[in-house]
C-alpha cells in the first residue's frame, strides 16, 4: 500500500487493515508445512551413514568416512553448526563404521566393514570394544537385536548371517545362498533378510529369504519387478515385515495370513517418489518415513490413505543440500524426522550433515 495513502487513514482503521492483511497471510500459509534444518559434523567429509536414538533422546550416528561414531544432543544444537555433537574416534584406522543400533541395555552397536568387526560403545563409560568377525572381508551391514540380547547381522560379501553373544563376545556364522544380504529382521524364530546383489556392478538377485538357525533351512522369495533391489528391512510393531525396493520405488510388506508362503503387498512411491534407501515407522501417525537417496528428499507414506499398487498417501520434502544422498532416517519422541546425509560416498563425494525435518 502507498505510504502516503496509508498515512491519510485514521490510526484505528490502519490497525484494522493491518489485522486483516495479517489474517490473510496466515490463512495463505500452510499450518503443517514441514521445516528442514541441518547440522554440521565436526569432522569434514565424515559421510554420516546411519543413526538411532537412545532412551535419553540422544541421536547416535556413524561416520563412515570419518572413522568415528558421534552423539548429537538435540537440546544443545544450533542449525548450521556442530553445537551439541560429540565424536568418538574408533581404535582401528579406516574401519568404515556403517550401520548401528541401540540395544535394550543402551549400548551402541555398530558394524565396521573396513575393520571386519562388530563394535560396541558402552553407554555408561564410552569404552569401545571390537569383536572380530571370523570370516575375513565379510563386510558386515545391518544389525538387529534378538529378545535374548544377541546381536544378529548380515555379512554382505561372504553371504553369511552372523550372531554375536554380548556376554561372551563369540560370533557364530550361518552360511546362506548367494545374493549379498543387506537388510535383516527377526520374526517367529526365523532370520529374514534382503538379497539385492550389487546393482553398481549390474549384478542383481532380487530375493527375500528366511533362515531357520535351528535347522539351517533356507526359504527364498523372488521379488518383482526385475532388478528392483530389495534393500532395507524392518519389523513393525504389529509384527509385519516391511522392506524397501530401492530401484523399484516401492515400499512392501509380507502378508502371512495365507500361511507359510507370504504374499507381497506393495505400495508404489510414484514416478517421483524416489529411491527408498531406508525407512522408519511412525506408529503414532500410522505412517512410514523414508530416505529418498537419489532424489535428495525425505518421503512419507500415509498408511491411512495408502492403497496397494498405487502411490496414494505419498508426500515428499526436498532436502536443502544438493547431493545430500540421505541414507537413513530416525524419529524422535516428538515425531520429528532426523536423517543422515552421506553423499555419494563410493564416488568420493562426501557430505557432513545431519538433517531434521519437523512435520
Amino acid at each position: 500500500m502507498n505510504k502516503y495513502l496509508l498515512a491519510a487513514i485514521p490510526h484505528g482503521a490502519r490497525l484494522t487493515i493491518n489485522f486483516i492483511l495479517f489474517a490473510i497471510l496466515l490463512m495463505a500459509t500452510p499450518i503443517n508445512a514441514a521445516e528442514i534444518v541441518e547440522f554440521v559434523t565436526p569432522t569434514k567429509n565424515s559421510s554420516p551413514s546411519d543413526l538411532a536414538f537412545d532412551k535419553q533422546g540422544n541421536l547416535w550416528f556413524t561416520e563412515v568416512h570419518g572413522n568415528k561414531i558421534a552423539k548429537l544432543t538435540p537440546s544443545r544444537t544450533k542449525p548450521g553448526t556442530s553445537n551439541g555433537i560429540v565424536e568418538y574416534e574408533l581404535p582401528t584406522p579406516n574401519s568404515k563404521p556403517w550401520y548401528l543400533l541401540i540395544s535394550k541395555s543402551g549400548d551402541i552397536w555398530f558394524s565396521a566393514w573396513g575393520a571386519n568387526i562388530i563394535g560396541k560403545i558402552n553407554s555408561q563409560t564410552g569404552k569401545i570394544t571390537e569383536f572380530p568377525i571370523p570370516t575375513p572381508k565379510s563386510e558386515p551391514h545391518k544389525l538387529v537385536e534378538h529378545s535374548d540380547g544377541s546381536i544378529w547381522f548380515t555379512e554382505f560379501e561372504t553371504n553369511k548371517i552372523g550372531q554375536l553373544n554380548p556376554a561372551t563376545g563369540k560370533i557364530q556364522e550361518f552360511k546362506i545362498n548367494p545374493g549379498h544380504p543387506h537388510g535383516i529382521a527377526l520374526k517367529d524364530g526365523k532370520v529374514w533378510y534382503t538379497q539385492a546383489g550389487k546393482f553398481w556392478k549390474k549384478k542383481f538377485f532380487n530375493k527375500l529369504a528366511s533362515l531357520d538357525p535351528q535347522t539351517g533351512q533356507i526359504k527364498e522369495i523372488a521379488i518383482q519387478p526385475k532388478n528392483s533391489v530389495p534393500h532395507a528391512m524392518r519389523l513393525s510393531a504389529d509384527g509385519n515385515i516391511w522392506f524397501a525396493q530401492f530401484f523399484g520405488k516401492k515400499l512392501s510388506r509380507l502378508d502371512f495370513s495365507s500361511g507359510n508362503s507370504p504374499a507381497i503387498i506393495t505400495y508404489s512411491l510414484g514416478k517421483d517418489g524416489g529411491t527408498p534407501h531406508d525407512f522408519m515407522f511412525d506408529e503414532s501417525h500410522n505412517a512410514i518415513w523414508y530416505a529418498d537417496n537419489h532424489g535428495d528428499r525425505i518421503g512419507r507414506l500415509d498408511l491411512t490413505k495408502a492403497q496397494p499398487g498405487t502411490s496414494n498417501g505419498v508426500e515428499t520434502f526436498n532436502i536443502p543440500t544438493p547431493g545430500a544422498q540421505a541414507g537413513a532416517v530416525a524419529l524422535d519422541a516428538e515425531g520429528n524426522v532426523w536423517f543422515a546425509e552421506m553423499g555419494m560416498y563410493f564416488r568420493g563425494k562426501y557430505q557432513s550433515k545431519i538433517g531434521k525435518l519437523t512435520p
